[in-house]
């Protein structure tokens, strides 16, 4: 599959937020102020502000089921084993 520059950028962005997402969802409320922050101002969001006390919300199959739509089936299994070796 040949991808766009567009679509590449979009693609890593993607993998990004699903690792993130894989990172925060199984931690403490305020484990990883700097990973909120950081996905604040990627996604436009203030999470980080509010995280106080609150336990991050898992979008993991929200972006799953874009990259499925948009990349097909094989790229969202080669981006989950990304994820898995990163987070």
């Amino acid at each position: 599959m040949e991808l766009s520059e567009d679509l590449k950028y979009r693609l890593a962005y993607l993998t990004l937020r699903l690792a993130f997402d894989r990172r925060l969802a199984g931690a403490g409320p305020s484990a990883h102020p700097g990973l909120l922050a950081f996905l604040d101002l990627l996604a436009g969001t203030q999470l980080a502000a509010e995280g106080e006390g609150r336990r991050y919300a898992s979008q993991r199959e929200k972006i799953e089921s874009f990259i499925d739509a948009e990349f097909g089936e094989e790229v969202l299994d080669l981006v989950n084993r990304a994820v898995a070796e990163l987070a």
